[in-house]
């Protein structure tokens, strides 16, 4: 058992269980036997630093000002629950922040290690395979009439979330085709998108398109090869949509989303009404809202990341959360000058995903692990860290 004492043997089973649990992330979201391999990493990394004299791997990631500031923000929302309804949920807050600190530091430490091919591979792939499960499992008598969901017990319950998954599918596999030069994952990125608009979600499409917009607005590496592929992949989109007529169907769903958008204006109104009350600190981590919409539906979540943000920690959260959102639109910009436009893009629309969305980003292993920290942690990465 010689090879248990040496230090590189537990960085090796941390980083390749937490490779493991990134794809299987992606697939059994609220599913716990996959959280396992993401305690493995946790626990073997510890007893890695202690073999290594308390030495960190990739110490200098840690001590970054992103890095700081989106501790600070975590750190900030954890103490929140002190003047909420349940001040000792500040332990679990504060256990939780730690695995999303340690989540976006091996989304690093991963990254140098085994390349961007390899981890967008992990992504890339468990999207895929929740796509197929979910179309295999669906009913597929109504999958043009009811919104694509209901079908693979492990996908996400919202199928606003899942339309999300997909898309950051799209990103991972026009990634990878960009490293690899393997441009017919054009093809299986079409499907990923064919999955999105069967889910009917306006949010990730605009969200999507708008993204992408912005990374290709300083493209210039045009090759017959590329648009080759492109140019097939949106022909298989075009005679989806022609043998099934589903176009009609989105298309009044899209034309539905003036009205729909009034709905939400009035829940985002009472959310800020209630927060002017305690305008400072909020009302602590805790807090839901308590509001009949106009069309008579209760609701309890603000459906924005922003507004729900300032309900629970009011003027000084949000400062927090511009901070966290501006530093790692830095990186952003600095990735998309040096072509990297894809992964400036994956957290755009991860900022305008959220602006519809409003589950709080604090929390076990959950989709916002997917559709926030997972695109943070990949917009803040460096091209080349220290191993």
């Amino acid at each position: 058992m010689k090879f248990l004492r040496k230090a590189d043997t537990w960085k090796e089973i941390s980083s390749i269980s937490f490779m493991l649990f990134l794809f299987l992330l992606v697939i059994f979201t609220g599913i716990g036997k996959a959280k396992v391999f993401f305690y493995v990493a946790v626990i073997t990394m510890i007893v890695f630093a202690v073999i290594n004299k308390g030495k960190i791997i990739n110490a200098s990631f840690i001590v970054t000002p992103t890095f700081l500031i989106i501790t600070a923000f975590l750190l900030y929302y954890s103490i929140t629950n002190l003047w909420s309804d349940e001040p000792l949920n500040i332990f679990s807050t504060i256990k939780h922040s730690f695995y999303l600190l340690f989540f976006i530091y091996m989304v690093d430490y991963c990254i140098a290690r085994y390349g961007r091919i390899k981890v967008h591979s992990a992504i890339f792939l468990g999207c895929f395979v929740l796509l197929s499960l979910t179309l295999y499992l669906v009913d597929k008598q109504n999958i043009f009439v009811y919104r694509l969901g209901g079908g693979f017990f492990a996908a996400p319950s919202n199928v606003i979330d899942l339309g999300g998954y997909f898309a950051i599918g799209i990103f991972s596999g026009l990634i990878i085709a960009r490293e690899s030069g393997r441009y017919w994952i054009y093809l299986p990125c079409a499907l990923l998108f064919i999955g999105l608009m069967l889910t009917q979600s306006r949010g990730p499409l605009l969200s999507l398109i708008i993204a992408l917009a912005l990374a290709l607005a300083n493209y210039r590496n045009f090759q017959l090869k590329k648009i080759m592929y492109a140019l097939i992949a949106l022909l298989a989109i075009g005679i989806f949509f022609m043998l099934t007529s589903y176009g009609n169907e989105f298309a009044a769903r899209l034309l539905s989303s003036y009205n729909q958008s009034f709905i939400r204006f009035g829940i985002w109104e009472h959310a800020i009404k209630e927060t002017m009350i305690k305008p400072f600190f909020g009302w602590g981590f805790e807090q839901e809202i308590k509001f009949i919409n106009s069309i008579g539906d209760p609701v309890t979540t603000t459906h924005s990341l922003y507004v729900g943000s300032f309900l629970k920690g009011g003027a000084v959260g949000i400062c927090f959360l511009a901070a966290l959102i501006v530093s790692a639109l830095i990186h952003a910009y600095r990735k998309f000058k040096s072509g990297l436009g894809l992964e400036s893009a994956v957290w755009i629309f991860s900022l305008l995903f959220y602006t519809t969305q409003g589950m709080f980003v604090v929390g076990g292993p959950a989709e916002m692990w997917v559709l926030f920290w997972l695109p943070l942690a990949l917009v803040v990465s460096r091209s080349k860290t220290a191993i």
